[in-house]
């Protein structure tokens, strides 16, 4: 009797398969306008104001900061939550370190020049070394994996966390140091990773977290409160409680056997 894939398994994967063959789409798509849409990306950041210009380069250098912040607070919140929580956030932390490691790997084997050497125009910032490659962009790789963690973790820094890594990634072609392409491989890549360990990863993580005797700690009880569920405390009070009477009877016995008898005359 063949077995047959529930809706909620078929569903996802379908999802995620058209969305890859999308973004793939996309992908090919501006490698094949590269020099377009670098040089036409550039000229416009050049006109720009030049306070503008500074922030844009902020937020190229220094905008993934901010998603470790929230990365943090998302973290804790999980934490508060309870260790299912926590283990979707582990792994994802652990899917955007995989991330990382696959995107270096893959600049590697690629070795793509940066845009910023194949074209004379002049850059918002300095272009990278010529050994530092450009496919896909480690920049847009970490700030979707961090922003997808984030939103796997809470929905409410989400919605600051998915647009700060889509203008990270977009500045990184406005200073002049990634074509489109890189860019928008480097965040379906850092997304991908992030969405497949979470999903499978989470399981195992949170089992360890069990395994460990670490679930105990995760449980959100306020501090000189037991659990709920925990009678600890009313069992001890009644004990305290049944060993006092005792004591007190047993010294009100002594204290009647040490007062002499006395007759009546």
């Amino acid at each position: 009797m063949r077995h047959r894939r529930s809706p909620a398994t078929s569903h996802p994967l379908l999802l995620l398969g058209a969305v890859l063959l999308l973004a793939g789409t996309a992908v090919l798509a501006l490698l094949l306008v590269r020099g377009m849409t670098y040089r036409g990306a550039v000229a416009a950041a050049a006109e720009l104001p030049s306070a503008v210009r500074t922030g844009i380069a902020g937020i190229s250098e220094h905008g993934i900061l901010g998603l470790m912040v929230m990365f943090g607070i998302a973290i804790l919140h999980a934490r508060r939550q309870g260790p299912p929580a926590l283990a979707r956030g582990l792994a994802a932390g652990a899917g955007v370190v995989l991330a990382y490691l696959a995107s270096e790997t893959i600049k590697v084997l690629v070795a793509e020049l940066r845009p910023c050497r194949n074209f004379a125009v002049e850059t918002i910032t300095a272009c990278p070394d010529a050994a530092d490659w450009s496919w896909p962009s480690n920049h847009a790789t970490i700030s979707a994996a961090i922003a997808v963690a984030v939103a796997v973790m809470s929905a409410r820094l989400a919605f600051g966390a998915l647009p700060l890594a889509g203008l990270i990634a977009l500045s990184r072609v406005l200073v002049g140091v990634h074509y489109p392409h890189d860019v928008l491989a480097g965040a379906v890549l850092g997304a991908l990773v992030v969405l497949l360990v979470t999903r499978w990863g989470a399981p195992m993580v949170q089992r360890g977290l069990e395994a460990s005797h670490r679930v105990p700690l995760l449980e959100r009880t306020p501090a000189g409160r037991r659990p709920p569920g925990d009678h600890r405390g009313i069992l001890e009070r009644a004990q305290s409680a049944r060993t006092y009477t005792r004591w007190r009877t047993g010294l009100l016995r002594s204290s009647s056997s040490l007062v002499p008898s006395t007759s009546r005359t």
